[in-house]
């Protein structure tokens, strides 16, 4: 009887013990971005995600912002002489959330092109 009597005591201990894994994943799946304007010209209304970066004038950097669950490309709107550019990603199939840090996303416009590309560092 005393030995069910431990082993219930001991079962109970190690259930009541454990820790929550929602805490530990909110404090380990945040990356910082930041975006960096390197082209020639003025973005304005530079959303990522949704998230509003404002404008960015030629060779700015925004502040960092805290992002959960982040891949190595997202939605992108960025307004460049009164005309739309960006992207919506389709899905992210096969792709893989950015570790733990500091990233910048660096955006190039060829104004004779008329492209917008982007590059990701990790800082």
């Amino acid at each position: 009887m005393k030995l069910k009597l431990i082993l219930l005591t001991l079962s109970m201990l190690s259930v009541f013990s454990c820790s929550n894994n929602d805490d530990l994943i909110n404090e380990t799946n945040q990356v910082k971005i930041r975006l960096a304007n390197i082209s020639e010209v003025r973005f304005e209304n530079v959303t990522y995600n949704d998230v509003n970066f404002g404008s960015l004038e030629p060779g700015e950097k925004t502040e960092y912002k805290t992002f959960e669950n982040q891949y190595s490309y997202g939605k992108v709107d960025i307004t460049i002489n009164d005309k739309q550019f960006g992207w919506i990603p389709i899905d992210f199939v096969g792709e893989k959330l950015l570790e733990n840090g500091n990233y910048t996303f660096e955006y190039n416009f060829d104004v004779d092109g008329q492209v917008l590309t982007d590059k990701l560092i990790r800082d």
